[in-house]
């Protein structure tokens, strides 16, 4: 299910990139702000006239984005180059390419930015690094949809041991308010396999993408039939399932490891106890995993295994249900009930981490490649003498609508842009009564 963000932030975002374009407060600008896809031809002769105007070519790149003509944006943008030029024009191709549906590039162009730029170009590097994780996260979609494609191929591979996939956990208890302790269970498994660099855990978003394509139900997840074939359409030598039951006061795992290779045996892990023992019940459980998997453990690595992110059961279960609104792509939701899971524990420093991770993921889905192209544009110097009226009238005419959102939706522009407490809305005003 996409983020219910995503449509109308969007439309927001590309208002208010305007508005922080002609507002007072904002840093310098590419000459003439946003530019429009009817400026195209103008664009177009100035580059036959001077094809060595790399402002030109981000302008002309930007509007062929625009335009959704992100083909030949990728064409005039190519030859830019030179230090402050050449990282906007590899942000706006960022865009282009997303549009494309190219994501691997995409985020191979964010991470050159990174790469590239200076320690205080702050704000150029902070605008890629956001990027990143959002356009991974689209690509792993379509690396699941590729596979499921060439499931006849695929399931013919023997897929290495040592990559292990942990399918979310089944709940199937007395009382519906502890359900999210299969997600938030499942996903301690991992965070604790990860630790070991002898194990290769793939990641939950591929897995639940997978879930998801395949539109497993709830009770077909934990065939084992089921678990040979996701575990070669992932590329995972071993699936770890389970189911989690229990009443008010007690807990009852029931697990097993699948190898993906058929006829093997599956290794079965079952352990119980109160509720209230509910993360030593999860240690033991991982502790097991490591033994099915033939994995030794130094007493250091054990020592690391056993650390706990947090004693409060309250916290874990704000955490599961984090984990099942970013499931469902409700990244804005993740990051409201982890916040409130770090609030119960302010030691529980990994639901703060993933607050932070799921708001901006949360930002970042509502920026379409169109806007994302016009913050791009903020970090590139505006060459004096530049008229911006066309722009302004434009900007001015276009989304107003969007500016004005429902009561139910908060304005992610600040944070998307970086300047959260600098006010848009008087600036745009001030635009708006000065127009003639």
């Amino acid at each position: 299910m996409p983020s219910p963000l995503r449509r109308p932030y969007g439309r927001i975002l590309f208002a208010l990139t305007g508005a922080l374009l002609l507002g007072a407060c904002a840093p310098s600008f590419l000459p003439g702000g946003v530019p429009a896809p009817r400026e195209i031809p103008a664009l177009e002769s100035r580059l036959v006239e001077q094809p060595g105007d790399r402002d030109n070519r981000i302008r002309l790149g930007a509007a062929y984005v625009e335009a959704q003509r992100p083909e030949e944006a990728l064409r005039v943008l190519q030859p830019v180059t030179g230090d402050g030029p050449e990282l906007v024009a590899l942000l706006v191709s960022g865009g282009a390419l997303e549009a494309l549906g190219r994501f691997d590039e995409a985020r191979a162009a964010y991470e050159r930015v990174l790469r590239l730029a200076d320690p205080g170009q702050v704000e150029l590097r902070r605008v890629a690094g956001d990027r990143i994780p959002l356009v991974r996260r689209r690509q792993l979609e379509v690396d699941v949809r590729a596979a499921v494609a060439r499931e006849a191929e695929l399931v013919q591979r023997t897929p290495a041991d040592d990559a292990v996939a942990v399918f979310p956990f089944i709940y199937e208890g007395a009382d519906p308010q502890y359900a999210p302790l299969g997600r938030a269970l499942s996903e301690m498994v991992v965070t604790d396999l990860a630790t070991i660099d002898r194990v290769r855990v793939l990641e939950r978003a591929r897995i639940q993408f997978l879930l998801d394509e395949l539109q497993l139900s709830e009770s077909g997840r934990v065939d084992p039939a089921t678990a040979v074939r996701g575990g070669r359409l992932l590329g995972a030598g071993q699936v770890i399932q389970g189911r989690v039951g229990g009443g008010e006061d007690d807990i009852r795992v029931l697990a097993g490891i699948v190898p993906a290779r058929v006829g093997a045996g599956v290794s079965a892990v079952e352990d119980s106890d109160r509720l209230q023992s509910f993360f030593d019940l999860q240690k033991r459980l991982v502790l097991a995993f490591f033994e099915g998997l033939r994995v030794q453990l130094t007493p250091a690595e054990r020592e690391r295994v056993l650390q706990r992110p947090t004693e409060s059961l309250q916290a874990i279960l704000l955490f599961g249900r984090g984990l099942e609104a970013e499931d469902r792509g409700d990244f804005r939701e993740a990051a409201r009930l982890f916040g409130q899971a770090f609030q119960v524990d302010p030691g529980f420093d990994e639901a703060d981490r993933r607050a932070g991770d799921a708001e901006r993921l949360g930002n970042q889905a509502a920026v379409t490649p169109r806007g994302f192209t016009g913050i791009a544009m903020t970090q590139i110097p505006t060459a004096p003498g530049v008229p911006q009226s066309v722009d302004q009238i434009r900007i001015m005419l276009a989304e107003i609508d969007a500016l004005i959102p429902g009561p139910e939706l908060r304005d992610p522009g600040p944070e998307l842009l970086g300047t959260e407490g600098v006010g848009l809305g008087p600036a745009l005003l001030e635009i708006l009564l000065r127009w003639p």
